[in-house]
Parts: C-alpha cells; sequence; structure tokens
C-alpha cells in the first residue's frame, strides 16, 4: 500500500515514534528515547522524519519506518572528495588542532520487518538527505553502524555512498535490546557527504532493487581475504590480517552474523576480534572504505582504497 514520509512535529507522533523504536529494535519501551528529548531536538536544529502506511499497525499511529538527527561537531577525518584527512605523519610536531566543522548526527534509521525489502528504507534516507539539505547549516552527516552486519555495511556504503575511516572499541557499552545484548557495540562511523559525486549518484532515482555499478577490483588488483566455510555453512575469519601496503584492499564480512552468534557465540566473537584488528590496522595507515559488494565466489567484502 502507499507509503508516505512526513516530518514529525506533534506530541502525539513523538510517542508513536518511541513505540515504533520499541517495536523494530526490541528494546523496552521505558528505554527508548524520551518523549522531552525528542522534542528538544526537534526545536533546535534536529529532525525527525516518519514512513506512514495506511496498514501500518495502530500502536504507531500508521507509523513504519524512522530516521532521526540532530545538529553536532566534529573534525573531518576524510573530505567530500573520498580523500583521508591525514594526520600529522609519525615524528613531526603537533600542529595546532584542526577546527571543529558543523555537521548532522544521524543517530537511527529503520523500518518494521513487513516493510523492509520494498526500498523504503533508501526513501527515508533520501528524504532525510533533502530535509538536511534544506535546512542549509551542513552538507556532512555522521552515523555509526556494527560493521559485522553485512545488510547495514552493503546499505550504507554502496546505496547511499558513504564512506568511512573511524573505528570505536564497544562505543555505547553494553546495549539492551534485542539484536545487541551481550556483544561489544563496536560501530564504524560513517561519514555521508551529502552533495559529492557518489552520493548525487546514489540519490537518482532507480527501480527498486537496483543500485550503482559495483567496482569490483581483480585480484590481480587488489590483495583480496577470504573467509572460509565451516561444516555448518557459517563463513571463518581469514587466518592473516590484512597487509597495508597500498593496494586495494577486500575483506570478507559474514553474510548473517545474527546466525552465527545465535549458533556459536565465541565464533561471533571471533569476528568481532578480526573485523576489529583489520580496519584499525587499515584506517590507521590511511586506507578509506568505500563499498561492501559481493564477489562471484559467493563472499561478501569490504573494499579499501
Amino acid at each position: 500500500m502507499p507509503v508516505s514520509i512526513r516530518l514529525v512535529d506533534s506530541l502525539e507522533a513523538v510517542e508513536h515514534f518511541r513505540v515504533l523504536e520499541h517495536l523494530i529494535w526490541g528494546e523496552p519501551l521505558a528505554a527508548t528515547i524520551p518523549a522531552h528529548v525528542i522534542v528538544t531536538v526537534i526545536h533546535n536544529g534536529g529532525g525527525l522524519l516518519a514512513a506512514y502506511a495506511d496498514d501500518g499497525p495502530a500502536e504507531t499511529g500508521g507509523m513504519v519506518g524512522l530516521t532521526y538527527w540532530w545538529p553536532g561537531l566534529s573534525v573531518p577525518t576524510t573530505t567530500a572528495e573520498g580523500r583521508v584527512v591525514k594526520a600529522n605523519p609519525p615524528g613531526a610536531q603537533a600542529s595546532s588542532p584542526a577546527p571543529l566543522r558543523l555537521k548532522m548526527c544521524s543517530h537511527m534509521a529503520g523500518v518494521l520487518p513487513a516493510w523492509q525489502g520494498t526500498g523504503l528504507g533508501l526513501r527515508l534516507k533520501l528524504a532525510q538527505r533533502a530535509a538536511i539539505l534544506e535546512q542549509g547549516m551542513s552538507d556532512w552527516v555522521t552515523w555509526t553502524y556494527d560493521p559485522l552486519l553485512r545488510t547495514n555495511g552493503a546499505f550504507n556504503l554502496h546505496r547511499l555512498g558513504a564512506i568511512c575511516n573511524t573505528y570505536h572499541v564497544n562505543l555505547y557499552g553494553e546495549l539492551p535490546d534485542e539484536l545487541n545484548a551481550g556483544i561489544p557495540s563496536d560501530r564504524c562511523q560513517v561519514d555521508w557527504w551529502l552533495t559529492s559525486g557518489r552520493v548525487e549518484e546514489c540519490s537518482q532515482e532507480r527501480p527498486v532493487g537496483t543500485t550503482r555499478q559495483a567496482q569490483i577490483p581483480a585480484p590481480s588488483d587488489a590483495q583480496v581475504l577470504s573467509g572460509t566455510w565451516d561444516n555448518r555453512g557459517f563463513l571463518t575469519p581469514p587466518a592473516l590480517l590484512p597487509k597495508t601496503t597500498g593496494v586495494a584492499l577486500a575483506l570478507p564480512v559474514p553474510d548473517d552474523i545474527y546466525t552465527i552468534r545465535a549458533v556459536d557465540y565465541g565464533l561471533g566473537h571471533a569476528w568481532r576480534l578480526w573485523m576489529r584488528e583489520a580496519l584499525q590496522t587499515t584506517f590507521a595507515a590511511g586506507y578509506l572504505l568505500t563499498d561492501c559488494v559481493r564477489h562471484a565466489d559467493g563472499q561478501w567484502r569490504y573494499l579499501l582504497t
């Protein structure tokens, strides 16, 4: 059925937003963002977009998807042209601190399971892009995601055109929701440069299920690491870490970490530790995470340049 997207600006809709947050992520309703915080954000430069369907849940007022943001300050580590902002080289004298820049912090974006796979998540993020550009305060948006969630990696990097060279270890501590309980909350922080060429390309209208052309490097042009399939059909991490020699990298990522964690917590944790060291090492060497694609061998991989 038709789905409309509009800004939330009423107390009733704020309460519907909190119920929707509870339904999507599974945390207790009391643990969702308090209404007074949401209202304060809305009235002070932030925003909340919601998607409504005629057949959406009654307890959410028909709300089936959401995205939420507010202004923040940070020092960019990438540029809109897709380059890494270099820190002081080893042994060099520290220069004066880089100036802070205004950005938008996109804290959450989600869709109820029944509406997933319909392109609604992409519509919400592109509506968020349009709303932030209309605000006129910044063309830079950041948010975090678990790098072991392959679907989120592909969505953020490939479908939206975000880039990343920032890794946070256990950023939020242990989270109370059903999807993250008991797992170190390591996160990648992406940069979404709203007026960059790659984001402009991703923002073009396409049929549902299609995206921009994947640029998959051949093994002769890149260091391609592979996981190993065990007898249960689970992908295990490579035995080695990537070598930071300057060539492009392709690093494996499991297709469904939730299933792996549910069946074998130890394997899920092994993936956490491997991905943590692999991305921290490559980011420190000046690499930039630019894409998440599926190779011909069936393995999904992150691409770094």
